[in-house]
């Protein structure tokens, strides 16, 4: 997997490419930590090319979410595909995050 950051102002746009599968949960749970220190809570996950997601991969978003908890922020997903949002609601965490059709809706959110 890669993950790209991208600075649109003071938002950082991560965007992960490829499934999040259990052994590159820990590369984007990296990104998304650098990111909230570097960024003041204001991030973006783009899902666009995130074409499933496994447990662990649930478990590095969680994690993002309870840090950016704690800044008084929230993790806020874009561009999810059907099979990845199904997972996440079948799980029970689809209320943990703020959703968006795309990356700049979700980032003129923080304005």
């Amino acid at each position: 997997m890669k993950v790209r950051t991208e600075q649109c102002g003071g938002v950082a746009v991560v965007k992960p490419e490829g499934p999040l599968t259990n052994t590159d949960a820990d590369e984007l749970k990296a990104a998304l930590f650098d990111s909230i220190k570097n960024n003041l809570g204001r991030i973006v996950l783009d899902a666009s090319e995130v074409s499933y997601v496994e447990s662990k991969g649930l478990e590095s978003l969680v994690d993002a979410t309870q840090q950016l908890a704690e800044a008084g922020s929230v993790l806020k997903l874009c561009c999810i595909n059907e099979t990845v949002r199904q997972v996440i609601e079948l799980t029970g965490l689809w209320s943990q995050f703020e959703h968006f059709e795309d990356a700049n809706s979700a980032v003129r959110s923080f304005l």
